[in-house]
């Protein structure tokens, strides 16, 4: 008995079914399509024996758009080689275009080897510059200013190949603008060539302009964009990647920098990561760089500890830096030498309170860590409610809890007077009144 199939979602469907019950299309008016567009769909039956037919079908009708769907359609059956070679096949009997070219540049790469060297034979065989032909400036301006079209206009430029790696360049000298994804996507399309090329027309994206000469809105934009350089440069292993990613960091101040320090190892860097803790924007990409670098960001952030606090009182960006590094050295279980515990005292109760997580139990320590779970540094918050609720500090939380229920106002970070809010009033009723069940 026949088996009836959807003409859109290919389910199986009983054969005088008008509409189907996955989907819900109109079977009559899929069957009514022209036969082309019926047999480009059909490359996404899950059936092998349908899809031949519709390869060979295509090879010999040659519709419009026919190779990019051939080369979807191997793509989609990454372990079908005996299919991938009959697409190959059907390609090699289509006009040649830039359409072709592209098409077959995305086989080049297919997981099974048959293919992708039966590709790039087909494309080697193209005449001398018909794949990479030189791109008229305008022509390329067009392609990439076009944001709605970039998915045509990279597989128009994989097909160009190399010969694409100088015009690319030459857009990207021509200099921020207002709106960065043009030369975001002329990044991507540079980074995905291959040879020596690459590495300095990124380069020279990343020194050009530099951000503190540009005008806010331009600043704004080009930021990104040099923060995309980054994104690539960082993946390649080359001479200068750590001068790059160092000027990147410094100048800069770009977040994918501050990511790549960490994760590459850049010891070096440690110090200028620990300066970044006062960055609200950069903060936490700081500390978790600094995490990454082991004793490296350890020994950075206590050399760094005793000016911050002595800074701190009278400095906010100082006393940002200080909770913040000390929460990094508290996640990464170092210690802290003996003098610098005590160094809280008398400190914003914020930064008190990051000093008390390192020292032992006690009716002092236990008065620090309370102050730090009311207040309003989120994460310090958390570490420090979360340190109270461990036995040793049971004797002392009735007496801390009352000694803070007495003060009317307590400060935020930022030296600002404010009561309780009313959440931190219910932690501390709930840590004086603990349930019993």
């Amino acid at each position: 008995m026949p088996t009836f199939f959807c003409p859109s979602c290919f389910a199986e469907i009983d054969a005088a079914s008008p509409t189907c019950t996955q989907c819900g299309a109109d079977v009559q008016a899929g069957r009514d399509r022209a036969y082309p567009q019926r047999l480009l769909h059909a490359l996404k039956h899950p059936l092998s024996d349908i899809r031949m037919t519709a390869i060979e079908a295509l090879a010999q009708l040659q519709p419009e758009g026919a190779a990019m769907a051939l080369a979807h359609c191997a793509l989609e059956h990454p372990r079908d080689p005996v299919q991938g070679v009959a697409i190959l096949r059907a390609l090699d009997r289509l006009p040649r275009s830039p359409a072709w070219a592209a098409a077959v540049s995305r086989l080049a790469v297919h997981p099974a080897a048959v293919v992708g060297r039966g590709a790039q034979a087909l494309l080697d065989s193209l005449p001398v510059g018909a794949r990479g032909s030189s791109l008229p400036p305008d022509h390329l301006r067009a392609l990439i200013d076009d944001y709605a079209g970039h998915a045509q206009a990279s597989e128009y430029l994989a097909a160009q190949g190399r010969a694409a790696m100088e015009p690319l360049r030459v857009y990207l000298r021509e200099g921020p603008q207002i709106n960065p994804q043009g030369r975001v996507f002329a990044l991507t399309m540079l980074a995905r060539l291959g040879g020596d090329g690459v590495i300095d027309g990124l380069r020279e994206v990343l020194y050009a302009h530099p951000l503190h000469e540009l005008a806010a809105p331009l600043r704004e934009s080009e930021y990104v964009v040099k923060d995309a350089v980054i994104t690539h440069a960082a993946t390649r292993d080359y001479p200068q990647r750590s001068e790059d990613i160092a000027f990147a960091l410094r100048s800069e101040r770009l977040p994918t920098a501050v990511v790549a320090a960490g994760r590459l190892g850049m010891g070096e860097l440690a110090p200028e990561l620990v300066r970044l803790l006062e960055d609200d924007v950069l903060a936490q990409a700081a500390s978790h760089a600094l995490i990454a670098l082991g004793q490296a960001g350890q020994a950075a952030i206590l050399a760094a500890l005793p000016d911050l606090l002595a800074a701190e009182p009278v400095q906010l960006r100082s006393r940002l830096a200080a909770v913040r590094g000390l929460l990094t050295l508290w996640d990464t279980g170092a210690s802290l030498p003996p003098m610098l515990p005590a160094s809280g005292q008398g400190h914003h109760p914020a930064v008190a309170a990051a000093c008390a997580l390192f020292r032992p139990a006690g009716a002092a320590t236990a008065n620090a860590l309370i102050r730090g779970a009311v207040g309003d540094c989120v994460r310090l918050a958390d570490v420090c409610r979360e340190r109270l609720l461990q036995p040793p500090y049971r004797p002392w939380l009735q007496h801390a809890v009352e000694a803070i229920a007495r003060e009317p106002r307590t400060p935020d970070i930022y030296g600002n007077q404010h009561a309780l809010s009313l959440e931190a009033e219910r932690w501390l009723h709930s840590l004086g009144h603990p349930s019993t069940s």
